[in-house]
């Protein structure tokens, strides 16, 4: 099989932007503003507009992507990036929010000297 030569379906668009606001752990911290470019996050809308049309897919999205994500038993990890023409401006790239106590926070052992 060709890789450049295959019959491929066209994306369907997401007119909806995903942001997130939050404050990191530093206290000089002011706030931080970031798009999400995460394709489960798109790929969730393409879905939930299936199933429960125009009127209920941002209503389910919210729930999907900010209540039950933030539930107070989630803790909410950023996957964070940038691209190499704007090394100063950066993304949310994915989420990762296992429940509390499943995962341990091992950062500050990771980059420690």
């Amino acid at each position: 099989m060709d890789l450049l030569d295959q019959d491929l379906r066209q994306l369907e668009w997401v007119p909806l932007e995903f942001r997130y606001r939050f404050r990191c752990n530093d206290s000089d911290c002011t706030s931080h503003d970031m798009a999400l470019r995460d394709w489960e996050a798109g790929e969730s809308y393409r879905k939930y507009l299936r199933q429960y049309g125009q009127q209920g897919v941002e209503e389910k999205l919210r729930e999907r992507w900010f209540t039950r994500m933030f539930a107070p038993d989630h803790v909410v990890h950023c996957f964070v990036g940038n691209l190499a023409k704007r090394p100063r401006t950066f993304m949310l790239l994915g989420l990762f929010y296992p429940r509390r106590g499943v995962v341990e926070n091992y950062q500050e052992e990771l980059f420690s000297l």
